[in-house]
Formats: structure tokens, C-alpha cells, sequence
């Protein structure tokens, strides 16, 4: 059987030029930033963190547990929650929760 050689026009010992085409291909199709989702989106792929306090007194923990399950929200949820109130700008939890990526 034949063999069939397929040149693509790459040469392989060219690095960097297939490199800077790919690139420049690549920053011309990338979509265009939507002011409406790079806030949630930046935040929703951003690294994670711990976020954690120093001890508190065990009443005080519980208070903020009994409180959360009775606005029907987790910890954390609870915790935006009660930033939102304080003045803090956070975007809703659906748009910024980082296991729907």
C-alpha cells in the first residue's frame, strides 16, 4: 500500500511563527466583554480562598447557624447575606456560585 504524506504548510522547526499566528487568531475570535457578566464572571472564576475567623464564642457561632436556617440559607449564603446588609456590593449567589462555571 502507498503511502500518503499530507503537508499542511507547518514546519516543524519553526516554532515561534505557528505560535504568534495561533495567538493573533486567537485574540481575533475571542468574544466581546459583556459589561453585564464580567463582574459575576470575574468573580465566579476567581481563585478560592478560606475565609475563616479567629475563635468565637460558641453562642455566637450557633446564633449565626439558627439565623441561616431560618432565613432558609446556608452559611455562606447567610454570610453574603449579611455583608449585602452592611453596604458591601456582592452580585446575587446563583451568579457568582463557583460550582456552575
Amino acid at each position: 500500500m502507498a503511502k500518503l504524506k499530507v503537508d499542511l504548510g507547518l514546519d516543524d522547526t519553526q516554532d515561534a511563527k505557528p505560535d504568534a499566528e495561533a495567538e493573533i487568531l486567537r485574540q481575533l475570535s475571542a468574544p466581546l466583554p459583556s459589561p453585564s457578566k464580567a463582574r459575576a464572571g470575574s468573580l465566579k472564576t476567581a481563585p478560592r480562598v478560606q475565609f475563616a475567623f479567629s475563635n468565637v464564642p460558641k453562642p455566637i457561632k450557633q446564633a449565626f447557624i439558627d439565623a441561616a436556617e431560618a432565613k432558609g440559607m446556608g452559611m455562606k449564603e447567610f454570610l453574603y447575606h449579611c455583608l449585602r446588609a452592611g453596604g458591601v456590593d456582592i452580585p446575587p449567589m446563583e451568579e457568582i456560585d463557583g460550582r456552575r462555571r
